[in-house]
Parts: structure tokens; C-alpha cells; sequence
């Protein structure tokens, strides 16, 4: 496998294992290139307004797709807010 596989591969598991809020926030934080943002599916997400999304997201006072869909990040922040206690 190639190290870029490779490397997407590893992303993907460090969200779906993410356990809490915080984690998921330092994995999102993480994802971002040096301008501060992730490449979403059709469009650049700041990363430091997605993990306030993440949190109004949590509280029900924003929707999911404050969130990008890319690495599983919004649907491991829908378990979160499902399980998480």
C-alpha cells in the first residue's frame, strides 16, 4: 500500500476512534493544513470554527453540517453525541 493510503487510512481511524468531544476536536485541529483549514468534500472548512461547531453541535444549537463529512469527522460526531456521557 502506498504511504498516502496509508496515511488517509490512519486518519480515518484516528476519528472513528475518538471517544470524546476533546478528542475529536485535537484530531480536527490536527487534520488542518497550515492555513488553518480542512478540504471538505466540496468546500474548505476553518478548522478552529468546526470544533465550535462540534461543541454547538453537541448542546443542539447548531447542525451536523457545521461539520465536514470527510474522515468520518461529522459522523463520528453524531456517535458522540449519541453515546457520549
Amino acid at each position: 500500500m502506498n504511504k498516502q493510503i496509508m496515511n488517509e487510512l490512519e486518519t480515518w481511524q484516528d476519528v472513528n476512534q475518538c471517544e470524546t468531544p476533546q478528542r475529536l476536536a485535537f484530531i480536527i485541529n490536527k487534520l488542518a493544513d497550515p492555513e488553518g483549514m480542512i478540504q471538505g468534500r466540496e468546500r474548505k472548512f476553518d478548522a478552529a470554527k468546526m470544533i465550535k461547531g462540534l461543541n454547538l453541535f453537541l448542546t443542539d444549537e447548531a447542525p451536523a453540517n457545521v461539520l465536514t463529512r470527510e474522515y468520518g469527522i461529522r459522523q463520528q460526531a453524531i456517535y458522540l453525541k449519541t453515546f457520549y456521557k
